[in-house]
């Protein structure tokens, strides 16, 4: 009797355990702090940002050979201002025949003949661009005209030149391209009989562009781009080639141009290292790879819980894609949605 006691009396209080450990736990607080539950996050909000592109980038330079030099006089050369490695000055006498200047002008048409009142063609119009380069006030277009006449007198009296009643004389002047080359070297020399037609400089290579190069030329996002090369600022279009003749020239002239751009007449050359960002900024937004469903076409988009939305992948990186939005923009896109395909047409 006593041992059947003892066992129905160890039950209730084993009974009276349990019950109170169950009440205890239900009274228990909240976990929180690191021991909680970490929520499952479904969607990532959508910011926008101005996106660059900045990169450095590799160029290559193509060159077109030297160019000749030459004039259309005949006489003993009494000096000469020409000096390999630097270029010739316009407006300034470039050698001295029989004691007299023989004037540089650049221009981009050669000059072929005299030229005087009337006459019309590309070598007066050029005429008229090399005077006002020079800073006379003369139109790039037109006859050969009083104004002409006038501009190129002065010139000629300033220069001490042969003829000074403001005609053309082909004999008096030099032609040199523009822009301005380096002289690589000078062929007229002090004591010699010089006849027309003769060679006096011949010029450095001519830098005709440069062109972007290597993985980066594909990587680009599309877009005009600003770019510092050897020390010069500019713009290179869309189609990553760079032809601008007067950036060209500022690149070719600069110090660092003439230090690194080594051209020869095969067009050889050491490629060459640039920064370059795009000119105007994209706005994009920084959205998970996850979240950006590819579509036909190469077409992509992103999911809400609503609706879907056409994007275009400007890039990607470290798990994240740039986006533009072609049309609506979503507070929110959801992380991991279910659909195989957008319907972006």
């Amino acid at each position: 009797m006593k041992r059947a006691l003892s066992v129905i009396i160890s039950f209730a209080l084993g009974c009276g355990v349990v019950v109170g450990a169950v009440v205890a736990y239900g009274m228990l607080p909240e976990p929180s702090g690191a021991l909680a539950e970490v929520p499952s996050e479904t969607s990532y909000p959508v910011t926008m940002t101005d996106f660059r592109d900045q990169r450095a980038l590799t160029l290559s330079p193509t060159f077109a050979s030297g160019t000749a030099l030459r004039a259309a006089t005949n006489g003993t050369v009494t000096a000469t201002a020409c000096i390999p490695g630097q270029s010739l000055t316009p407006g300034e006498a470039a050698f001295w025949v029989d004691d007299q200047p023989v004037v540089a002008l650049a221009a981009d048409t050669p000059f072929f003949r005299d030229l005087s009142g009337g006459d019309t063609g590309r070598d007066v119009d050029a005429l008229r661009t090399s005077l006002a380069t020079l800073g006379f006030d003369v139109g790039s277009t037109g006859a050969f005209s009083r104004d002409v006449s006038r501009a190129l007198s002065t010139l000629q009296h300033r220069e001490k030149m042969a003829h000074t009643d403001g005609d053309f004389v082909l004999a008096d002047v030099l032609w040199m391209p523009s822009p301005v080359p380096v002289v690589a070297s000078c062929d007229v020399q002090r004591g010699q009989a010089f006849t027309s037609g003769s060679t006096v400089a011949t010029t450095v290579a001519t830098l005709t562009s440069l062109t972007v190069s290597g993985q980066a030329a594909g990587a680009l996002v599309p877009g005009e781009r600003t770019v510092q090369v050897l020390g010069v600022d500019a713009s290179i279009p869309e189609s990553g080639v760079l032809t601008d003749v007067d950036t060209l020239a500022r690149i070719a002239s600069s110090p660092e141009g003439r230090q690194h751009l080594t051209g020869t007449k095969t067009g050889d050359a050491a490629m060459v290292s640039g920064t370059s960002a795009l000119a105007t900024p994209l706005r994009v937004a920084p959205i998970p790879v996850s979240s950006v469903v590819g579509g036909p076409g190469g077409h992509a988009c992103v999911v809400d819980d609503r609706a879907d939305y056409p994007v275009t992948v400007v890039s990607a990186s470290l798990g994240m894609s740039l986006v533009t939005f072609d049309a609506a923009t979503p507070t929110s896109v959801l992380l991991q949605p279910h659909r195989e395909s957008c319907d972006v047409g």
